[in-house]
């Protein structure tokens, strides 16, 4: 960790003189003895080959849904069809891992037409803001829910 450290200082630094390389040294020791204890104990498993897969078919099911929404959201705009109504809605998913829930909001957000508007940390509830009232339908029967409910059971082993 050390290294890396000191390398992406020396990088974002732009100068390899002496006295770049020394701070950047210091630096780099006094984060990895502060952290060291949490740094390896929050580090991630090595992901297994069902999660790779799982992992594989989500991002493949969220380019499409990317796609599919830039499309619906050109009609829309472009054509009125079906005309720009805006909703805000409340979404219960069955994600129950914080980061699951970071994920899932961050894909809403990134489709075109949605925006995640909040995420309750308690209730695991999201408010939603969509383009179209049938673009808000369309997230309560997202795959993308249940790819990330599976990637989450991997990952808890079962």
């Amino acid at each position: 960790m050390f290294g890396f450290l000191l390398i992406f200082w020396i990088v974002i630094s732009g100068k390899a003189d002496i006295q770049h390389v020394f701070v950047g040294a210091l630096l780099s020791l006094l984060i990895v003895l502060f952290w060291r204890e949490d740094l390896f104990s929050r580090l991630p498993g090595t992901p297994n080959i069902k999660e790779l897969l799982y992992l594989g078919h989500f991002i493949l099911l969220l380019v499409g849904y990317i796609i599919q929404a830039n499309i619906s959201l050109a009609k829309t705009l472009l054509f009125s069809d079906p005309p720009a109504k805006p909703v805000f809605m409340v979404l219960e998913p069955s994600v129950e891992s914080d980061w699951g829930r970071a994920l899932l909001a961050t894909c809403i957000t990134i489709t075109p037409g949605t925006v995640s508007v909040d995420v309750d940390p308690e209730t695991g509830r999201f408010i939603v803001h969509a383009l179209t009232e049938k673009t808000g339908i369309d997230l309560l029967h997202w795959r993308l829910i249940n790819v990330i409910h599976k990637i989450e059971a991997s990952a808890k082993g079962e």
